[in-house]
């Protein structure tokens, strides 16, 4: 019973140091935009934001707007992709 526990805390602490081993890198991945360094994340969430605002306004040129389920979902959920392809077709990595 006893040698059983240790295993399963050996085991939890295997898996506790591999789901954190990415956290091991000097720094953060930045970009320099504008003479500033600027976090990965959040020039992503600016490009999904932007693309989202242009499906929504695409939507509405087209007429599509209000025929259209769920139309706030359908704009951040397909800016989300658009700004995840574009990401990795521009840095090759995802962010």
């Amino acid at each position: 019973m006893r040698s059983d526990h240790f295993i399963c805390k050996q085991a939890a602490c295997a898996t506790l140091s591999l789901a954190l081993a990415g956290c091991s890198s000097s720094s953060a991945p930045s970009h320099i935009f504008l003479g500033a360094y600027f976090p990965s994340w959040l020039l992503f969430a600016m490009l999904w934001g932007m693309l989202a605002v242009v499906v929504r306004a695409i939507m509405v040129l087209m007429g599509a707007g209000p025929t259209w389920p769920w139309p706030l979902a359908l704009c951040l959920s397909s800016g989300f992709l658009l700004a995840l392809a574009l990401w990795f077709f521009a840095l090759g990595a995802l962010p």
